[in-house]
Order: structure tokens, then sequence, then C-alpha cells
């Protein structure tokens, strides 16, 4: 890399921090660890002092959480990748906010594509305001007020969930289309985003479509069965889960 990058380490396994920072000076060129911390009162007080751009903040350390860390901060003005020894709870909103994680023990290619991403600047301004739509929707018990986080090719856009009218895919890239007209894309593929709003009351009627059954306007018993979506858009539904849909619509 053509350029050193300041990396702090937070965790509260010793073991787990030489791991990381053996893995990260080993593999790569150009990393200067500057501090390493066990406990969140000396990651705060050695994130203050030596000011890393890159931050591997251990989500859970004992009785303390790494999120606890965050809200010291007036301004998150570093990049954060949260690591976990588990697929946990935790993930689902970090995931909404667009924010990175690595899940112990970290892969090579993981550590380079989040490396490059800092080198090349593609967080910068944008950490702080992820972070603070990721503590106001844990905050917030009504998930229509939740805001989930989309790179999009000019930077990030936080947009309202209850916004979204429905998700297309297209090849690995995924089209949101919103209540105001507005299309945006974002190079997630549209399984990631299946997994992230399940609970939502989103559901995906055909391999290519996850709709917000709250905006549907009408279904149509002819041609198959089809829905009109309050855009007037149509979409077919997929026989396999014609059934499973059905059912839900009988609930709402």
């Amino acid at each position: 890399m053509s350029r050193s990058i300041k990396v702090f380490i937070v965790d509260d396994e010793p073991r787990a921090v030489d791991t990381l920072k053996k893995a990260l000076q080993t593999f790569f060129d150009g990393i200067e660890v500057v501090g390493e911390a066990n406990s969140l009162e000396e990651a705060y007080n050695g994130i203050l002092a030596s000011r890393p751009e890159l931050v591997f903040l251990d989500i859970e350390m004992g009785t303390e959480s790494g999120f606890q860390l965050l809200e010291r901060f007036d301004r998150v003005d570093f990049h954060v990748v949260f690591v976990t020894a588990h697929e946990e709870f935790a993930l689902k909103a970090i995931k909404f906010s667009a924010l990175d994680y690595l899940i112990k023990p970290a892969g090579i290619s993981e550590l380079k594509s989040i490396l490059q991403k800092v080198k090349e600047g593609q967080a910068a301004g944008q950490e702080n305001m992820k972070v603070r739509h990721m503590f106001s929707n844990f905050l917030s018990r009504d998930k229509s007020e939740h805001k989930i986080t989309l790179s999009v090719a000019e930077g990030y856009e936080f947009i309202k969930v209850d916004d979204i009218l429905y998700l297309r895919a297209d090849g690995s890239y995924t089209d949101f289309f919103l209540k105001d007209a507005t299309q945006l894309t974002t190079s997630r593929n549209l399984k990631f985003f299946e997994s992230i709003l399940e609970g939502y009351g989103f559901y995906r009627i055909h391999n290519s479509t996850i709709i917000n059954l709250k905006y549907i306007k009408r279904f149509n018993r002819s041609s198959g069965g089809y829905i009109v979506m309050e855009d007037d858009t149509e979409f077919s539904i997929s026989k396999s889960r014609k059934d499973e849909f059905m059912e839900l619509l009988a609930l709402r």
C-alpha cells in the first residue's frame, strides 16, 4: 500500500489482539498499529491520544460493549470495524447501517477489502452519520422510523424503511424504489437485504423482487395471481410462494 494506515485494536482478549495485529503486519504493507486496548476506558483514552484512521472494535468485552465506547465520542471520525466471534443480533443493526464487521478469525481477503476501503478514503466523512443512525435505530421502538444505510455510487443514502415500496434484483446489485418515486441502486445483492429487512413487513414474492406489504394496493386472482403496488407497478407471484403469500394477506 502506498501510504500508512494508523490502526487501533480493541478486544478484551490479549490473544485476539495479538492475532489480528500479527495478521495485519504480516500480510499488509503500510500498517501502523498505533495502539491496543483490553478495556473501554483504555480504548477511549488511547484513541483520543493516537487519532487512528481505523479501529477494530470487539462487540462483546465481558460486561462491556463496543457500542458503549462509540457512545462516548462526540464524533466518530475514524473508520470502525466491529469484530465478533458469533453471528449475533447486533450484526443485523450493523449491517442495517452499512458498517463493516468481521467474524473471528478474520480472513485475509476480508481484511484486504477493509484496508483498501480506508486507503481510498471511501468512508471519509460518513462514518459518524452511519454510527448515529445505528444508535437511533437501537433507541426507537417504532420500526417504521428506522433508517437503512445504502451504499450508492455517490456515497451513502439514509432511507427510512417506511419509505421503501419495493426492491428489485439487478444482477449482483439491488434497486430500491421509494414512495417519492426515487430509485436508488446499491452494490449489495437482494439476498442481503432480504435477511436484514426480516421483521419489517417485507416479502420476497419471487427471486427478483421484495415488496413492502404495507403498500399493496390490490391483489388480482386472474393470470395466476398478481399484485398492484401503490405506484401502480404490477408484480406476478412465484407459484412456490403463492400459498405462503396468501396466508400473509389473510393475516393483514
